[in-house]
């Protein structure tokens, strides 16, 4: 431009570069916003998503409610004049059967006595209703564990530890801030090797945060950079994590004749839409291109339930087996020294 070669600047042209004496610019016609991207929420484990069907409270109450049922068993067949219910006398076969009655499983000897049937008939309603409600919030909970909490505003974000990592030409936006984000930002930067380095690191490892604009971002979804197997994104935006908004424009030379024409032209053409729909058939090109569209699946479609989601019931399965065998080869052997010995 100073050799009268070229008389206009175009792009991502901020009014940092327009701060030139012998430059001038027109009206802005797109705001950039460079906000903190954070690692999106992750979906607990499925093993760790079996404890949280119950609160603490009610995995703390069904252990409570097995003791006591076990010792009131107990206490009522203690107290029986028949030895029909040896079974029920001591605490070890009680809490047996308690436990066998809530698995779902038949208990060795059924009571007869009239009190001690009617203290075992309200454990196996209570058992059923547990069960139920039980197994109910298991399927759910294998088809969809849920997610973590995520960082939900800037403050949470300063206090959880992550790096910090934006492009050195962004640093003239922490320059002028206030000193306590400044600081929380230098303190905490990421040293990355290379810049999709710190964009791994964010997508794959979630332990540093990056400065991106909303225009950059919404280009990488469209070309399934920031998307993972199952359309599901990498990196969310903070909604209070805006640090800069900057407006895009042309750049002329100061006095140019042609400035008032070009800044008329330009603002028709914001004003008439065409900017955005530039910008939107240029991501619905990437979107084509990359064949990672985005699919959205809402709560009330069919959901595919297959023998993934069931693997941790088999783990159980297994392990359940596998201590089943245990006890009875232990068994096995005690019954036979048992037996040399007498």
């Amino acid at each position: 431009m100073l050799a009268k070669e070229a008389y206009i600047a175009l792009g991502a042209v901020g009014k940092n570069y327009s701060i030139e004496p012998f430059l001038d610019s027109n009206n802005s016609y797109h705001t950039m916003r460079l906000r903190w991207y954070i690692p999106c929420s992750v979906k607990y484990p499925r093993w760790s998503s079996i404890f949280g069907i119950l609160s603490v409270e009610l995995w703390l109450f069904l252990i409570m409610s097995i003791v006591i049922a076990a010792i009131s068993t107990t206490l009522v067949g203690r107290y029986s004049c028949t030895s029909e219910w040896q079974g029920y006398k001591t605490l070890t076969s009680s809490l047996t059967n308690v436990w066998s009655v809530i698995l779902g499983e038949s208990v060795s000897t059924m009571p007869y006595a009239p009190p001690l049937l009617s203290l075992f008939l309200a454990w196996v309603c209570f058992s059923l209703a547990f069960s139920t409600v039980f197994q109910a919030f298991l399927t759910t909970f294998l088809v969809d564990s849920g997610h973590k909490k995520p960082i939900q505003n800037i403050d949470e974000l300063y206090e959880s530890g992550i790096k910090f990592y934006c492009l050195p030409e962004f640093n003239y936006i922490f320059e002028n801030g206030k000193e306590t984000k400044v600081s929380n930002v230098q303190n905490h930067h990421a040293n990355c090797p290379l810049y999709w380095d710190c964009i791994d690191w964010a997508k794959y490892h979630k332990n540093d945060s990056i400065l991106f604009s909303d225009l950059e971002m919404e280009l990488y979804y469209a070309e399934g950079d920031m998307l993972g197997e199952n359309s599901e994104p990498f990196l969310c935006a903070l909604d209070d994590g805006v640090v800069y908004n900057e407006g895009l424009r042309l750049v002329m030379l100061q006095g140019d004749q042609l400035m008032r024409g070009v800044t008329e032209i330009i603002d028709r053409v914001v004003e008439a839409g065409l900017y955005n729909f530039w910008i939107s058939q240029y991501l619905h090109k990437f979107k084509v291109e990359s064949r990672k569209i985005s699919l959205v699946h809402p709560l009330d479609e069919y959901y595919s339930f297959n023998l993934y989601h069931m693997q941790p019931a088999f783990y159980l399965l297994l392990m359940g087996w596998c201590l089943s065998a245990l006890c009875f080869m232990v068994e096995l052997l005690y019954n036979r020294v048992l037996s040399k010995r007498k």
